[in-house]
């Protein structure tokens, strides 16, 4: 399998070359060009994949190294009222639900999430008059990974029986978030709309990149996945900037997106905490609702299977190594 500790070394010797000469700056932005062939990490086969197989529930908090896995059938989650969240298994993972409560619940040894913008009716300790949030994130929050810092992330995503493509309002359903209000996250996945950023395909999957400071990133996967589907996920990312930074994606074990480019932002330097579920942030108002439901569209539900994370600092233990198959789904 492949090892990562070359590209450190690679990438050392571009930010050394960097120094002397300003044309090197230029050309490092897009070292794995999205053009490329995958790299191969002998992957198999992933079109058929058991969602709730047995897993070692041994987790651990986001500031913590090593292989961290999650098997909900061994879980519950907790109730709660009046606010938007709740810790998870012990402050290892956080829930954020707005704005009613109990939009995350654990069903058949998966995580289910469920929005409806209009029911139930919005918490009365919500700011906002719609459902818009359901979401899973690692905790401690924030968690201000240093720089350098490098993470791979694994799991599975079922796309509901009764889901829609929407051609109006875009969500994601995966973001790295360093913490600082008011802006985007770091790192995204998207399902697009109609005419949107990218390919501007209703439904495709996008991997996107707001850490640069210049221009957001907008990467379509060619992956738009329909009613029932299953997606198989792995996420692998060193936070950095455009010399030492990289994002890679793959999706049912092809890799779709790989570039060495800036992950971290300028203004705070630091890898944030990730988060999974539902975001459609246009349903926290009346006319992303309005422009969903004239589509038929009132609801959205998918399921999260066992969660695999693996975390290395520099300096440690096969840092930079290869662990696709310590997380990817099987």
């Amino acid at each position: 399998m492949r090892n990562f500790s070359g590209f450190g070394i690679l990438i050392g010797i571009i930010g050394l070359l960097a120094i002397t000469t300003a044309t090197v700056y230029v050309s490092t932005d897009n070292f794995f060009s999205d053009s490329l062939s995958p790299i191969n990490y002998n992957t198999t086969s992933l079109t058929k994949l058991d969602t709730t197989a047995y897993c070692h529930s041994k987790g651990g908090k986001a500031n913590e190294s090593g292989l961290k896995e999650w098997c909900w059938k061994n879980f519950t989650t907790p109730k709660y009222s009046g606010r938007k969240g709740s810790n998870l298994i012990k402050g290892q993972l956080k829930l954020n639900s707005e704005c009613s409560e109990n939009q995350i619940s654990i069903v058949d040894g998966q995580i289910r999430f469920g929005v409806n913008p209009q029911k139930p009716k919005p918490a009365k300790w919500c700011s906002k008059e719609y459902n818009y949030r359901a979401e899973l994130s690692t905790a401690p929050w924030p968690v201000n990974q240093e720089k350098g810092t490098e993470e791979w992330f694994g799991w599975t995503y079922t796309f509901g029986d009764n889901y829609s493509i929407d051609s109006k309002v875009p969500w994601l359903f995966f973001q790295i978030h360093e913490g600082t209000t008011g802006l985007p996250p770091q790192v995204a996945l998207w399902c697009m709309n109609n005419k949107g950023p990218g390919s501007g395909k209703p439904g495709e999957i996008h991997v996107v990149n707001n850490a640069s400071a210049y221009k957001n990133q907008y990467s379509p996967t060619g992956v738009t996945p329909l009613a029932g589907q299953t997606v198989s996920i792995v996420v692998h990312v060193v936070y950095g900037d455009s010399y030492n930074g990289l994002l890679e994606v793959w999706l049912d074990g092809r890799k779709v997106h790989g570039r060495n480019v800036r992950t971290v932002r300028a203004s705070n330097e630091v890898g944030g905490n990730a988060k999974w579920g539902i975001y459609k942030w246009r349903w926290s108002d009346s006319k992303g609702v309005e422009q969903s439901l004239l589509q038929g569209i009132d609801h959205l539900e998918t399921f999260m299977g066992p969660l695999k994370i693996v975390t290395r600092k520099p300096g440690e233990l096969n840092y930079l190594d290869d662990a696709y198959q310590m997380v990817a789904p099987k």
